[in-house]
């Protein structure tokens, strides 16, 4: 009992007291240089194969070569600014022209300013509301030969003074 006693009150050096295995680190860093050394070698072996294999560029060649055909490259625009003002003058002139969407279904384009000029003559259904009355029996104004205020509004010689 008096060895413990004895022990524990023994100050510590402030350092360690063992040395470290200088042994250990030497093998380490050969280790570690022999790698090294083979590593640069099988680089070095590796660059000779490669720069000798592109000298012979028979060796590089595919036996398909001369069969083999590439796909086009990417069909890019040559005049951007020519094909955007030819689309928007084709965008225009769908939207300031008269034409058949789809004549079987029965859809027209109708111009903008007609189409404005169509919806004030028929009205717009308000919800709650069903589409402007019509009369079936009527006969239009057109087939009958006879004028109207608004066949007069309508036609173009309406607008002119005699």
């Amino acid at each position: 009992m008096d060895e413990q006693i004895h022990n524990a009150s023994a100050p510590s050096p402030g350092y360690e007291t063992s040395d470290a295995h200088v042994s250990g680190v030497f093998k380490f860093l050969i280790a570690l240089a022999i790698t090294l050394l083979v590593s640069g070698l099988v680089c070095w072996g590796m660059f000779h194969v490669f720069t000798a294999h592109m000298m012979n560029p028979a060796a590089t060649d595919s036996p398909f070569a001369d069969t083999r055909q590439l796909p086009l490259g990417p069909q890019l625009q040559v005049n951007p600014r020519e094909d955007y003002l030819r689309f928007r003058e084709d965008q225009q002139k769908s939207l300031e022209t008269l034409a058949w969407e789809n004549r079987s279904g029965g859809i027209v384009r109708v111009p903008i300013k007609e189409a404005m000029e169509m919806l004030v003559k028929k009205g717009v259904p308000v919800q709650g509301q069903g589409a402007p009355e019509t009369k079936p029996n009527a006969v239009p104004a057109a087939q009958t030969g006879s004028p109207t205020a608004d066949s007069k509004a309508v036609s173009p010689e309406a607008g002119k003074k005699p």
